[in-house]
């Protein structure tokens, strides 16, 4: 299996590079992105073989999301910083559903839009249940979805995953083994089958990733600052999602009563996430509500959730209501999340979210997911998770033209 495909590779920032110019690297994608492993230590390497460049890594990686917040957030976190280089690592979180390649797709056709000039490159890591995948030949289903964009508009894309298979069919790779146990001699690639471990796993991701950018370099035409492709037509026909936004909530939304914006001097939970919002809109109360009036297909919330979190109950158009759970089986800590509701038909939408009087079985969650850890933190802290709050951080919106 190849681990590389050049395609168009990456013309103009290596030439900036190699010109010593000022050079700024946006990784984008999820936990594996934001942890201090691969893109520390590509950044670093970059910069030893560049001296003369200034190289400029900006993370904008947010744990435990996908390439549909991504499409709403490339705005903010990415393009804002007029990057020559975005990194794309979202096939871990989207794990093969079928809208990921309209989502990816959504990410490249934003970035050509913004700057033709601009340089992609395709990162794909791997978990413990690809490997039966990759060891009968096959690249996991995500990365597939992903190589018909890039092939679609000329992106090299590296498959992390082809190394470190290879290196646990020579024994000489553990994928994965607890932190509290250790094999003298042996390299350990994850914790948790999952996210490599800093230095070593990462290590293999970082080895794979300039052995790469080397061959692109050698591959490079030297013919000048190169013009990228964007077709007129997407790949995935009437694809929204190059339409995607985050906006703040009070842009669009009426609020009842009962709501308030925390800032960081308020709440020490806003202080904790101020990288991600400014403020959060909270509410405890079931019977509160808010109101989105937008044109577009897709509407979302990007929230915190936790301990604490109710459930709220939706309508569109004065439907039929849904229930929308912001309380997960993750939900024993306070972590970042967010939630897209189906799509709609383009066009003009009204929107209520109330908090739901019922309260969800908290222990019964975790007691489905088989976690015994978080059922007892249950039991020790009944009072915490017997609340209905929703804290809200950002409005997301899919806005294609009518």
């Amino acid at each position: 299996m190849k681990e590389f495909f050049p395609r168009r590779g990456l013309p103009n920032v290596i030439q900036k590079l190699e010109n010593g110019e000022t050079v700024t690297i946006v990784y984008f994608g999820g936990s594996n992105t934001r942890s201090k492993g691969y893109r520390v230590m590509t950044a670093d390497w970059l910069r030893g073989q560049y001296p003369n460049a200034d190289i400029r890594s900006v993370n904008a990686g947010i744990d435990g999301t996908g390439s549909d917040l991504g499409c709403a957030r490339l705005e903010t976190d990415v393009l804002r910083h007029q990057p020559d280089l975005v990194f794309v690592e979202f096939v871990g979180n989207d794990g093969g559903v079928p809208e990921s390649k309209a989502r990816i797709e959504g990410i490249v056709r934003q970035i050509r839009k913004h700057s033709l000039f601009t340089d992609i490159l395709f990162v794909y890591t791997v978990k413990e249940r690809d490997l039966t995948s990759f060891q009968s030949g096959q690249y996991q289903k995500g990365a597939r979805m992903q190589e018909e964009v890039a092939d679609y508009y000329g992106i090299p894309s590296i498959h992390l995953g082809v190394a470190v298979s290879q290196l646990v069919l020579d024994g000489k790779l553990i994928f994965t083994l607890r932190e509290d146990v250790s094999i003298p001699g042996a390299v350990i690639f994850t914790h948790d089958s999952i996210h490599p471990t800093i230095p070593a796993g990462h290590q293999i991701y970082t080895d794979t990733i300039t052995r790469s950018f080397e061959k692109m370099s050698e591959l490079r035409d030297h013919v000048g600052k190169v013009e990228h492709h964007l077709p007129q037509d997407p790949l995935v026909p009437a694809n929204p999602w190059e339409y995607a936004t985050m906006l703040p909530l009070d842009s669009l939304t009426h609020f009842s009563a009962g709501w308030s914006y925390m800032t960081p001097d308020d709440f020490a939970l806003v202080r904790e996430y101020e990288w991600l919002f400014p403020g959060l809109w909270r509410a405890v109360d079931p019977g509160e509500t808010i109101t989105v009036e937008f044109e577009g297909t897709h509407i979302g919330l990007f929230d915190i959730g936790g301990p604490d979190s109710g459930r709220l109950k939706v309508t569109v158009d004065g439907g039929e209501p849904i229930l929308i759970d912001r309380f997960t089986s993750y939900n024993d800590h306070n972590r970042n999340q967010y939630v897209f509701l189906p799509e709609l038909p383009n066009g003009k939408h009204t929107v209520r979210f109330e908090i739901d009087h019922k309260k969800t079985d908290k222990a019964a969650v975790f007691e489905a997911s088989g976690n015994e850890r978080s059922m007892e933190h249950v039991r020790q802290n009944s009072a915490w998770y017997d609340q209905t709050v929703i804290q809200l951080g950002k409005l997301l919106l899919v806005q294609p033209p009518l």
